[in-house]
């Protein structure tokens, strides 16, 4: 179906169910529904067209003109560059709104994160309500309520200390869960050996058999969301998205720019776009690296693991020397990009072509140890099917066969440039047809990181022989003026980009004297730990049951490699 097609369906099942909107951007539509029952029929449609739910953001408008709080669903087309917002209208004095949880099932961890952060209860088909402490443990009282603007947060502080002078509630849901006769319960975390962020992790296992996986997180909650409403203006908050995820420091800074760039109405200038390019790429470049080297570890190539990290020790000590930071902050500006210096081109195409080279023999020794294939070949397998319902994102979803990527379906900045577009299609890694990176094991994975490593070093190779020919090339400020529209006050816009783990997503509504109302972030890790547990709990993979086993947790995980801080904001 066309984009137009798209475009007319999409009306002709908003006029029976709503009523249009403005248009936040051009690739952008959006409605307004009041019904439980509109809301779920239009959902269906929705998910029968194979739509993917991007994000849901409560907010509290209840000082606004609706006076009520106010769910968005955010909708991304799987092959057309267009969103789709669902605004439901809670009523006023409402706190209860209908779950999508039977069509959505990705929908889960943000009905739980609304539940603990603004009090509303998603009702599901069965009847019963989200339950709280998802979000907020022992520490906070069950009625916080923190995105909430009923409160200040001297008195939302003035709440806690209160709630534990009086006596903390140790207990947690671990305490009340059931085993079966002969299984037992193993809970590991939330602190953890090593330098790794806290996250609890309940096995229900039988012999060494996960039968069943229980994930909390929750524990490294910072109050990013509150924070973003109180504390920085339009213009200053990308530091505050700087540190959502610190391994993403430049796409969370990048997706929030662009959200401000599209309520001022300010597109960056060409210049400003390639370096964004050009540093999203090797941030991606990196990690990717960085999870290779992991891998190795986890499965005892003590020596390869060792020679890959230095390959990405030295992209680290690249991204310091020309760009003031080993994790590329402070860079990002809403309207462009500042660099402490210009740009040494030559010197980054020199190190790119050294480090890819030595990264491809690594790789290549690694799937010609027979000891890595056999730890990695159909463990953890992520299905399609399974990557689909829970919504998984980025290399996960990919890896798992779902060509699933922000920088292909709703291009922004250098990536809508056809030149570069034809170097979207992953380079070949051995031979040019690879299926194996597309079974969503373990080795699937290790296989899509390092095409993906590839791909993005024939990226920044291309915005690099652009650049060249720049004539701003000396230059290190590249910014477009920002200026904020008193009338566009209340209204929100989005900000994305495809960072290395997936899309991150920045809702940003605009408040009076250019401050901000409401920003929600949407890391890749709120969506890839629910398919992170589908790849772990007994499941059919081409009609055979397929278990694992506790030693290969580890392993699995680290093969995702999600951010706890992105998921605990």
């Amino acid at each position: 179906m066309s984009l137009d097609a798209t475009y007319r369906q999409f009306y002709q099942w908003a006029e029976k169910y709503g009523e249009w909107l403005y248009l936040p951007a051009s690739n952008h539509i959006a409605t307004r529904l009041q019904e439980p029952d509109a809301l779920r029929a239009f959902a269906r449609l929705l998910a029968d067209a194979r739509v993917y739910l991007a994000t849901v953001v409560a907010n509290d408008e209840r000082e606004l003109e609706d006076h009520c709080f106010k769910i968005y669903y955010l909708f991304s087309h799987p092959t057309e560059d267009l969103f789709l917002t669902v605004e439901y209208l809670l009523g006023q004095g409402a706190e209860f709104y209908p779950s999508l949880f039977a069509l959505f099932s990705s929908v889960d961890s943000f009905e739980r994160e609304i539940r603990d952060l603004f009090g509303l209860k998603a009702i599901r088909e069965n009847g019963e309500t989200v339950q709280p402490r998802s979000w907020l443990h022992a520490p906070y009282p069950a009625d916080l309520f923190p995105l909430r603007r009923d409160r200040t947060n001297a008195q939302l502080k003035q709440a806690v200390d209160a709630y534990n002078r009086d006596g903390l509630d140790r207990s947690t849901p671990v305490e009340t869960m059931s085993v079966n006769p002969g299984s037992l319960l193993l809970s590991v975390g939330p602190v953890h050996a090593g330098i790794i962020e806290p996250g609890r992790f309940v096995f229900r296992i039988a012999g060494e058999v996960i039968d069943d996986l229980t994930i909390f997180l929750g524990y490294a909650h910072k109050g990013i969301e509150r924070l973003f409403q109180t504390r920085p203006t339009l213009t200053d908050g990308w530091r505050l998205a700087e540190q959502v995820s610190g391994d993403s420091a430049f796409a969370h800074g990048l997706a929030y720019c662009r959200a401000v760039e599209m309520l001022a109405n300010a597109p960056p200038e060409t210049a400003a776009e390639l370096l964004r390019g050009l540093f999203l790429e090797l941030e991606r470049m990196y990690n990717h690296i960085g999870d290779v080297a992991a891998l190795a570890q986890d499965v005892a190539l003590e020596q390869i693991a060792s020679e890959i990290a230095v390959v990405r020790e030295n992209l680290v000590r690249l991204n310091a020397a020309i760009a003031g930071h080993r994790y590329l902050r402070g860079l990002n500006r809403p309207g462009g990009i500042c660099l402490p210096r210009p740009l040494d081109h030559a010197r980054i195409a020199m190190e790119l072509h050294s480090a890819v080279e030595s990264f491809n023999i690594l790789a290549n020794e690694l799937t010609n140890r027979s000891a890595f294939r056999d730890r990695t070949i159909e463990t953890g397998v992520l299905t399609s099917s399974d990557a689909l319902a829970t919504g998984a994102t980025g290399l996960a979803a990919r890896a798992s066969g779902i060509a699933r990527d922000f920088r292909c379906t709703h291009p922004s900045g250098v990536y809508c440039e056809p030149w570069l577009r034809r170097l979207m299609e992953p380079a070949p890694f051995g031979k040019t047809d690879l299926p194996e990176a597309t079974r969503g094991d373990v080795y699937a994975r290790f296989l899509t990181r390092v095409r993906e490593v590839n791909t993005s070093a024939a990226l920044i190779h291309a915005i690099l022989e652009r650049w060249k020919d720049c004539g701003e090339k000396e230059n290190t400020d590249f910014l477009t003026e920002i200026r904020f529209n008193p009338d566009r006050n209340f209204t929100f816009a989005l900000g994305y980009a495809e960072g290395w783990r997936g899309e991150i997503i920045y809702w940003l509504m605009q408040d009076k004297m250019e401050h901000i109302y409401r920003c929600q972030v949407r890391d890749p890790s709120m969506l890839n730990w629910l398919a992170l547990r589908c790849s772990i709990v007994p499941h059919e993979v081409e009609g055979k049951r397929v278990e694992t086993i506790l030693p290969d947790f580890p392993l699995i995980n680290k093969s995702f490699n999600l951010s706890y801080s992105g998921n605990d904001l």
